[in-house]
């Protein structure tokens, strides 16, 4: 019996204690709507903050992706699935996405570019802004509105040809009112004249206009963009943006991969740079696997690229350079380093030229990478360029590049080339490396609090430890090091 008591009492604790907890505060943000919306329109809801937050659309060149932002929309009870798109390349910058391009869409979002409402009706929307910089799968909720009423209505034809009419014949040339508003307002229409806008507008100029126009192309019927596509890649080449488009969603172009291959060799000896950037970057795209071409055309793109580096030195064309560097060191043909090295003497794509040689792993070009590695460069006084170098002759070479990491580690005078070649030896447990690394526990020079870091990734056992526990430790992993020889 007094055990009974005491679990009654216990349980009568533990409730005491969670009703005197309050739920986490949630502030209310209100937004607002078009009243009435129509079908084959946009429809932009605005979010008033209860703090100095604003949304800023779009987040990243992908647009139906609001990062944090949450809109919930239900019919008949029924909370709607969103049609949400990720980024190819992941997120970066500011907290919640933000492309950082003045007069982009502020602290509204168009929805109709993750609903595709069609049926007339009343709806009820959610906005809900999550905690953006948690780790946890689903941050907790910042701020969220009520649940507002979107009373949607069927337009007549007439209507929406006005408007998009009028909206099409003065599309601005600002990326900012390109980005932030008629792109995104125009992709609730899926005529092909706004296909055919965006087709045009992935070769704007300004990268994020670009990419935000190609990546756009999922929104319309795959046999109409392909039919479009091929029309514009004959006459004008691939767009940089196009290529990028066609590494992240190939399904777009898998079954005109053929053709869009031959569009882009017609353009690959184009006496503008910009074409030849972007024939290079989708030839070099379009010979992977996946997209199931035949061996002869595969061979086909890999002589044309090879042929290439030449026209591409001549036009000192640094970003064709970069993407050739790359399909060489992949591939690796017998002609690649040669290639390679003549790009570097060139001065084109340098470091991604580097680190594509070591790839080939041949001992014969270790002293003239170490020599480059080695080499002061007033521009980049503490070597960020060479540094990545430096690392890859470690992983690329292992032990045979010892003698010249630890040369490197002795006479370097960059920072972060002499850091690389101290991280290498480290891991090839050699003794100029972890003395290294007691002297920059013991001196505490600038870049301390990052080495001392990357020996906690590394050794999780000294994570946390102290300097003299780190001290310690490394000087027991010299004694057992290997010493120079």
């Amino acid at each position: 019996m007094q055990r009974v008591l005491i679990c009654v009492g216990c349980l009568i604790a533990c409730f005491s204690t969670l009703v005197g907890q309050e739920a986490p505060h949630i502030l209310v943000a209100k937004i607002s709507l078009p009243d009435p919306a129509y079908i084959g329109m946009p429809i932009w809801m605005q979010v008033v903050s209860p703090t100095a937050y604003k949304i800023h659309y779009p987040s990243n060149t992908t647009p139906n992706d609001f990062y944090c932002n949450e809109v919930e929309v239900k019919q008949d009870g029924r909370v709607l699935r969103p049609l949400m798109g990720l980024p190819a390349g992941g997120r970066a910058g500011a907290a919640c996405g933000w492309l950082g391009i003045a007069d982009t869409a502020e602290s509204k979002l168009p929805i109709h570019l993750q609903y595709l409402l069609t049926e007339p009706g009343t709806y009820m929307v959610r906005f809900t802004r999550r905690e953006y910089g948690r780790t946890q799968p689903q941050p907790g909720i910042a701020e969220q509105s009520d649940w507002v009423p979107l009373h949607f209505r069927a337009a007549a034809a007439e209507a929406i040809e006005e408007w998009l009419t009028r909206v099409l014949a003065m599309v601005p040339s600002t990326p900012g009112r390109l980005l932030g508003d008629v792109l995104p307002s125009l992709l609730a229409s899926r005529d092909p004249r706004v296909l055919r806008l965006m087709i045009d507008t992935s070769y704007d100029a300004d990268s994020a206009v670009a990419e935000y126009a190609a990546n756009s192309l999922e929104f319309f019927d795959p046999e109409q963009v392909r039919m479009q596509l091929l029309s514009i890649l004959r006459e004008r080449g691939p767009s940089n943006a196009l290529g990028y488009l066609f590494g992240s969603r190939g399904g777009i172009v898998l079954p005109i991969a053929a053709k869009v291959v031959a569009a882009s060799l017609l353009h690959l000896r184009s006496s503008v740079p910009a074409e030849v950037e972007a024939s290079v970057h989708v030839l070099s795209v379009l010979r992977d696997p996946y997209f199931q071409l035949p061996q002869e055309t595969v061979t086909q793109i890999a002589d044309a690229l090879q042929a290439e580096v030449d026209m591409i030195v001549f036009q000192r064309n640094d970003k064709a350079a970069w993407w050739v560097a790359n399909f060489l060191g992949a591939t690796r043909p017998p002609a690649g380093r040669a290639l390679l090295w003549k790009l570097i003497e060139a001065g084109l794509a340098s470091e991604q030229s580097l680190i594509c040689v070591t790839w080939f792993h041949d001992p014969s070009d270790l002293p003239r990478l170490a020599g480059i590695a080695n080499h002061y460069n007033p521009s980049d006084p503490h070597g960020y360029a060479h540094s990545s170098v430096v690392m890859h002759m470690q992983t690329e070479y292992e032990t045979i590049a010892r003698p010249y990491l630890r040369d490197i580690l002795a006479s370097s005078k960059q920072t972060w080339v002499r850091t690389a070649a101290a991280q290498g030896l480290l891991q090839m447990n050699d003794r100029a490396g972890w003395e290294f690394f007691i002297d920059v526990v013991r001196q505490r020079p600038f870049y301390r609090d990052e080495m001392v870091r990357w020996l906690g990734d590394v050794f999780p056992v000294i994570r946390d430890a102290d300097d003299d526990a780190v001290i310690t430790f490394l000087e027991s992993k010299v004694a057992t090091a290997t010493a120079q020889n």
